[in-house]
């Protein structure tokens, strides 16, 4: 029994290396991005107004094998749409919902984080935000990864537009 265990602890053990050595190769290979909008707290003030409408949504993909994974436990973020978060977002995602690999970002600005909103899924992947004022917003969900040697995940993109106070119920797939 040791020497199963042994194997198996061998064999993760190169299995985590393979990922490390895979990933730190593949940072050199990332495009750096310049990004040339900076962020405006003002055009993001929005985000800070009590409105009357609500977002809300379940976020999850479809694995190829069927399989659901979804936002279970993990961050939703409500972002205010401003030139720096278009700039950021078309850079991460492109034209897709999901996020794009090989891009390598500037750190974002602090004042961007702080004027964001931030919840948390439920266990059947349903978030939601109250009292959010009109505007434009992207709501991005993180999807967690199930790996038994790293903790990994990505995110999922939606973009929403609140107009006279309306509620919006989101059904974020990823694609």
């Amino acid at each position: 029994m040791a020497v199963v265990y042994g194997y198996r602890a061998a064999w993760r053990l190169i299995t985590i290396l393979i990922v490390v050595s895979l990933i730190s190769g593949c940072a050199s290979l990332r495009t750096p991005v310049v990004l040339t909008a900076s962020f405006d707290p003002q055009s993001a003030a929005f985000i800070n107004a009590s409105g009357r409408a609500k977002i809300s949504g379940q976020a999850f993909v479809r694995r190829n094998n069927g399989k659901l994974l979804r936002a279970v436990g993990t961050d939703v973020f409500l972002v205010p749409r401003t030139a720096y978060a278009d700039e950021r977002i078309a850079a991460i995602y492109g034209d897709r919902k999901q996020q794009g690999r090989g891009v390598q970002l500037p750190d974002a600005d602090p004042l961007y984080k702080q004027n964001m909103r931030k919840t948390i899924a439920t266990s059947g992947g349903s978030f939601s935000f109250d009292r959010v004022a009109d505007g434009e917003y992207y709501v991005i969900a993180m999807i967690h990864l199930p790996s038994e040697v790293m903790f990994l995940q990505f995110s999922i993109l939606e973009r929403v537009t609140i107009e006279n106070g309306k509620s919006v119920r989101l059904v974020m797939r990823g694609y």
